[in-house]
This record gives C-alpha cells, structure tokens and sequence, in this order.
C-alpha cells in the first residue's frame, strides 16, 4: 500500500513538473458510430483526425473497429482493430481489449467508471496496458461534465510507467441519438529526462445507431 501511495504521489506531481518541454496545442477531431445488434452486443466505427503544431498540420488520422460484449449489468469486454495514417510514415496496426466495469448508485447524479486496456502495435515493439478511471456527473438534460485520469504502463522489457492522461470533459446531448463529447487533455511523459507535455483540445460527435429496435419495427 505505501509503495502504490508512492506511485500516485510522483505521477500527480509530475503534472505540475517543470522541466517539461514546451509543445504546441493539438486539436484531435471525429465522428462515431455506435450500433447495438442485441441486449448483450454491440459495435462502433470511429473516425479521427489530430492536428499539432498549433493546429496547423495534420499530426495522424485513423479508423478503428471496435465490438462489445456486456457480461452483466456493470462489466464488459471490448476488442478494437485501428489503421493509423501518419503523414510520410509507414501504415500502423493497432489490437486492443478492454475490460470495463462501472458504478451508480440509483437516483444519484454521480456514477465512476473503470477500464483496463492491453495495446499492440502490429509489427512494433510498443505494448501497454492501460488503466483508466473516469468520474461522470448528470448536471441535466443538456450537459454532464466529467473527470478522468490514466496511466500508461510499457510492457517490451521496460516495465514503467510512460504516460499520463488528465481529461475534463463535458457531454453535450443533441437529441436521444446524438451526442457531442468537448474536452481538455493534459497528457505527460513521466519519470523520463526530458518529459514532454501535450495540450489537447477535442471534440467527438457519436450516433448510437439501434439496429435491433429498427429491425423490431420492421418486422411487426
């Protein structure tokens, strides 16, 4: 326990460290596509651009495919495939799996989301795992805030932690099949020489497309 309170008190610290190197605003921009098939399964497209040097040049774009799998109530499985184009940069392939699991209490606007990745980069020697912990708050009908942190572990024999996630958000909702999800990221390399820091600015625009009420209705 001492050595995990030490762990969170370096890594918070690291976010207010100044020996960071400066770097520019990014602005990481996209769409998705969520649709469920049945109670239990469900798919998504996502399609993103990201954007550094103050916005001005296009850092990567990519498209992932992701299927889910909800094991009960508050736990479930979810495997990814993503194609990323960088820009005069050789194509990379990227698996992942998450395990999620979440809590709210009924009649709180308060609820706490947990998730575990594993990451592979096909053909390369970049493997994670990933942990996530994310805060939701139900301010009203038309927005919720939320707070998240993760942390990167490095797996390919360094076995450290190499990046963390800071994440202030709020979910805008359009209508019941439209949302729009704005934040602000801080994200840092850690326990490294020479960390660098990204300024992120985001914004996602997701459909949930339900495949199995539309069949419903066209069957009766």
């Amino acid at each position: 326990m001492k050595h995990l309170i030490l762990v969170v008190i370096l890594v918070l610290f690291s976010q207010f460290s100044f020996g960071q190197r400066p770097s520019d605003l990014e602005l990481w921009t996209g769409g998705e596509v969520g649709f469920k098939l049945s109670k239990k399964f469900s798919g998504s497209i996502t399609g993103q651009v990201r954007f550094n040097d103050t916005l001005t040049a296009i850092k990567k774009s990519l498209t992932e495919f992701g299927a889910q799998y909800k094991l009960g109530k508050r736990f479930s499985l979810k495997g990814m495939y993503r194609v990323t184009l960088p820009p005069n940069q050789p194509v990379q392939h990227r698996l992942a799996i998450d395990a999620n699991c979440g809590w709210k209490e009924k009649g709180r606007p308060l609820s706490v989301k947990y998730r575990l990745r594993y990451q592979h980069v096909l053909g390369g020697n970049k493997t994670y795992i990933r942990n996530k912990i994310k805060v939701d708050y139900n301010l009203s009908k038309l927005v919720d805030p939320s707070l998240a942190y993760e942390l990167f572990f490095r797996l390919n024999g360094k076995n450290e932690f190499r990046v963390s996630r800071l994440t202030i958000g709020l979910d805008w909702k359009i209508n019941k099949h439209l949302e729009l999800t704005t934040y602000f990221r801080l994200q840092d390399d850690i326990f490294i020489k020479s960390p660098e820091r990204q300024h992120i600015i985001g914004f996602l625009l997701a459909y949930d497309l339900d495949i199995l009420k539309t069949t419903k209705r066209a069957g009766s």
